[in-house]
């Protein structure tokens, strides 16, 4: 601008100087690959099952590293709608889950009664096993509407778990 008499003059700012470098076809392709893997990264699924705070239940039979079974109980998140076996963690996320021990369990104390498996355990009750170390039999309660759930799942969201080893 120029003040020349108390009038103001706009300056023609039509030259190249000013504007953007017009980019090829070629070099913008060229720059969009390399920006691709990063776009695909954040396509993974174990990055979005981090940010979806919902969890769904593991086949019956599903175990840790270790032969633990891993049950969650259900009445500490919230169904997520139109699936049965789906529920949503909130936010921030948080759970409560039973670790049941590798054991034989039976539904009454003593050998003579039906044993059940650590899966079926989930769906919750009072169930019963014999202590090796001289202890007797033991008795161990689950809260009842559980699922098995895998603990690659439980490793996801392992900071906002309550976990209890049975």
């Amino acid at each position: 601008m120029n003040d020349q008499k108390g009038k103001t003059q706009l300056r023609d700012i039509g030259d190249n100087s000013t504007r953007p470098k017009s980019v090829s076809r070629r070099a913008l392709i060229k720059g969009g690959v390399t920006v691709m893997p990063a776009i695909l990264t954040l396509q993974s699924g174990a990055a979005l099952a981090r940010t979806s705070n919902l969890i769904s239940a593991a086949a019956p039979g599903t175990t840790d590293r270790l032969g633990r079974t891993i049950c969650l109980d259900t009445n500490s998140v919230y169904p997520a709608g139109g699936s049965g076996d789906i529920y949503d963690l909130g936010e921030p996320p948080r759970a409560e889950v039973n670790i049941i021990t590798d054991r034989e369990y039976h539904l009454a104390a003593n050998r003579g009664s039906d044993q059940i498996s650590e899966s079926a355990m989930c769906e919750g009750g009072t169930y019963w096993y014999n202590d090796r170390d001289g202890g007797g039999w033991q008795s161990v309660e689950l809260p009842y509407r559980g699922i098995v759930v895998s603990s690659g799942a439980m490793t996801s969201i392992s900071d906002y778990v309550i976990d209890t080893l049975m």
